[in-house]
């Protein structure tokens, strides 16, 4: 980190102690001359020739969204059609998260309040999943919801008549319980389950919507759904066999990716005109030592590349090192096999090239090396989980890298992260279209809102995407700020708040009521630039 960055975090930490106007962030005279250039430099695009701030545009057709996801937000659980999830069985039986998602924002009946908001913004677009057990409520074609198909049909056209694009994920986690009772994604048959919903919303929905998302994070939902030796996600209670049932389940949902898509291309893309991608998390690991650089590459592989090599490389399949890893710890181990599942010829050719752009959810990166590190400078945040066994990588945060969202929320602030990540795709990915699909920060406590934190977090993630646009030519078509509002996040409950909008969920209609960063977000979309 330069000492531009350091001194930036000493600054902020007094001007996060000031109630300052967010919109202008007007220094109180008490920061030093010295502090306020260091915010200029740390928050703004720099002429380095001239030394003048500058205001540079993001590309004219750059799409500004913010996001929602249908179990997060919509609630609308009990007279309504919908059947149950594997989230809602999990929350029934997890008591310490004290919490359920049963009304949750009540955007089943609050939507139109959720698009004016949206309107509010400025954004062009909009980024939601449908419910799957809300249109399927056994999670077969057999059943069909008609109020919750026409639930989607009112959110779809009010988005339209407002000028904001649908991006419309099928899949974000809320399997329905009649699928994950059959085994879920540990079955293959889930590839022809999911092959018919997501067949049943391309005809259904498809003439309205110009972009597809098949899956939200298959990382995170196998690692912590089909594993969870760290944190355990629905459906939870695989973690005496977590060393298999995390790729089998991974390995299902890119059969299920690649056959959803292909279906798309081949029977409604040259009528309907839309992209279908895919979404993943990237944590980007940064050499801890000159000596870390292999490493940091293996990490970085099985983590992004584990989904997205086999769909956007150019020879398919899973990395060729993740590949070998996994053979060789196979060896020792003893088994005949790896855990890492096979692909065949026709399943490789039938996922490669299967998505028109790739979705990047990117929060934090990490240092990487390939041994435990006992020094107060660098944090281990997971423990030693299969996955990192498997990967053979040590993940750590630098306490050089300024928190975010307060102590509790274990987040270091790194946009370097992202802007590497752009450009690995770049070099590797064939600088495929990227939508970063998700960005945010939970608020900082005594913050309220006045969430400067955020804006500060916000800023730096659009600074470094900036900059891989113009330095390095990055093809990055658009910024989702997550989320739209405050929403039931897993198993934290109601308890972290990543929302632009702060939602009441005391209230018996969950009024929401706009943050700062609403206005400052606003007026970057405004001017398609990161100004004041």
């Amino acid at each position: 980190m330069s000492r531009h960055g350091y001194r930036s975090r000493v600054c902020i930490g007094k001007l996060l102690e000031m109630s300052t106007s967010v919109r202008t962030l007007r220094l109180h005279e008490s920061i030093t001359a010295k502090c306020a250039m260091v915010l200029i430099i740390s928050f703004s695009s720099v002429d380095l020739a001239s030394g003048n701030v500058t205001a540079a545009e993001f590309p004219k057709d750059f799409l500004w969204s913010t996001a929602t996801s249908a179990f997060q937000v919509e609630g609308g659980t009990v007279g309504t059609g919908r059947g149950k999830s594997i989230w809602d069985r999990y929350v029934e039986q997890n008591p310490l998260i004290n919490d359920t998602a049963e009304v949750a924002c009540d955007s089943y009946h609050k939507f139109g309040e959720d698009v004016k908001n949206l309107n509010k913004l400025k954004v062009k677009g909009y980024r939601f999943s449908i419910s799957w057990p809300r249109i399927f409520p056994n999670g077969f074609v057999d059943e069909i919801n008609e109020e919750g198909v026409r639930y989607y049909h009112k959110l779809i056209d009010l988005l339209l008549q407002n000028d904001i694009t649908p991006m419309v994920t099928l899949y974000h986690w809320d399997l329905p319980l009649t699928l994950g009772d059959k085994g879920g994604w540990l079955n293959k048959e889930i590839v022809t389950w999911y092959s018919d919903y997501a067949r049943f919303c391309f005809q259904e929905f498809g003439s309205k919507v110009k972009y597809w998302i098949t899956v939200n994070e298959p990382y995170i939902h196998c690692v912590h759904g089909y594993c969870g030796d760290v944190l355990q996600f629905a459906p939870g209670g695989f973690k005496p066999h977590c060393e298999w049932t995390m790729y089998l389940a991974a390995h299902n949902i890119l059969l299920a990716h690649g056959k959803a898509a292909n279906i798309y291309k081949n029977d409604f893309q040259a009528t309907q005109k839309g992209k279908i991608g895919i979404t993943e998390i990237a944590m980007w690991f940064t050499p801890m030592t000159e000596g870390d650089e292999e490493v940091a590459r293996r990490a970085f592989e099985h983590q992004f590349g584990w989904v997205t090599h086999p769909i956007f490389s150019q020879e398919g399949d899973y990395p060729p090192e993740m590949k070998t890893r996994m053979e060789g710890l196979a060896k020792q181990e003893g088994r005949q096999s790896s855990r890492l599942p096979k692909f065949t010829k026709k399943e490789i050719e039938d996922l490669r090239g299967s998505a028109d752009f790739l979705g990047i959810n990117y929060y934090f990166g990490f240092l990487a090396t390939s041994t435990e590190v006992n020094d107060p400078n660098y944090v281990n945040m997971t423990g030693k989980s299969q996955w990192e066994m498997d990967a053979g990588v040590f993940p750590y945060y630098s306490s050089k890298w300024p928190e975010v969202g307060g102590k509790d929320s274990q987040v270091r602030h790194y946009p370097d992260g992202l802007y590497n990540v752009l450009n690995y795709v770049r070099k590797n990915y064939n600088n495929t279209p990227v939508y970063i699909t998700e960005n945010g920060v939970v608020d900082t406590p005594g913050e309220d809102y006045n969430d400067v934190t955020r804006i500060f977090y916000i800023r730096g993630h659009l600074q470094a995407t900036q900059k891989a646009i113009t330095k390095d030519g990055c093809n990055v078509k658009g910024y989702t700020y997550w989320s739209l509002m405050d929403n039931f996040e897993w198993s934290s409950g109601y308890n972290s708040k990543f929302g632009l909008y702060k939602v009441d969920f005391a209230s018996s209609n969950k009024i929401r009521i706009p943050k700062n960063s609403v206005k400052w977000y606003r007026h970057v979309i405004e001017n398609n630039a990161i100004v004041d």
